[in-house]
């Protein structure tokens, strides 16, 4: 028998239920095959970009840069290869490391890991727009492991300062 604390969670769980059921069906209609060629998309342009960004480094001998291969397997993707980029300033590191596609908050997450510490790049959407309007709209974004939202868009200066904090390199 239901007390009156149990039927006001049983109340907000039959309040959800419409939206819980649009979730599921919004998510059975997604075309994962070409979520996967998206998200593989993603990763190759950002590291083409960063490469960019970094050239003078790479031209002077300052940087070495190598892509690496690594499997990912997600429930709703599958198993699916992609690369890990590695930028090298002597004996330290900062990699590149993609985590996943289907995320909370976000539709895709790459880790950076470097001797100095750790931070993630998120993909996401203005507003946490859904699945629909991904495409056109997501743009990546840098945060810190034990915070789960955003700090601030990616652009070059971040990610080059982000570089230097995690390589060990501070400004005087």
């Amino acid at each position: 028998m239901a007390t009156n604390n149990s039927t006001a969670i049983l109340d907000l769980i039959r309040a959800n239920v419409q939206k819980l059921r649009a979730e599921k069906e919004e998510a059975e209609s997604v075309d994962w095959s070409e979520r996967r060629s998206w998200w593989q998309q993603q990763i190759r342009q950002l590291y083409d970009h960063v490469e960019e960004v970094l050239r003078p480094l790479v031209e002077s001998g300052d940087l070495q840069v190598s892509r690496r291969p690594q499997t990912i397997h997600e429930e709703s993707l599958g198993q699916y290869e992609v690369e890990a980029l590695h930028l090298s300033i002597g004996l330290r590191s900062v990699v590149l490391k993609p985590i996943g596609s289907v995320i909370i908050g976000g539709v895709g997450r790459i880790d950076l890991q470097g001797p100095e510490g750790t931070a993630r790049l998120i993909l996401a959407t203005p507003n946490g727009q859904n699945d629909r309007q991904y495409k056109a709209n997501a743009k990546w974004h840098v945060t810190a492991p034990s915070r789960p939202l955003p700090l601030a868009e990616m652009d070059d200066k971040t990610f080059l300062e982000l570089f230097a904090q995690l390589i060990g390199i501070r400004s005087e």
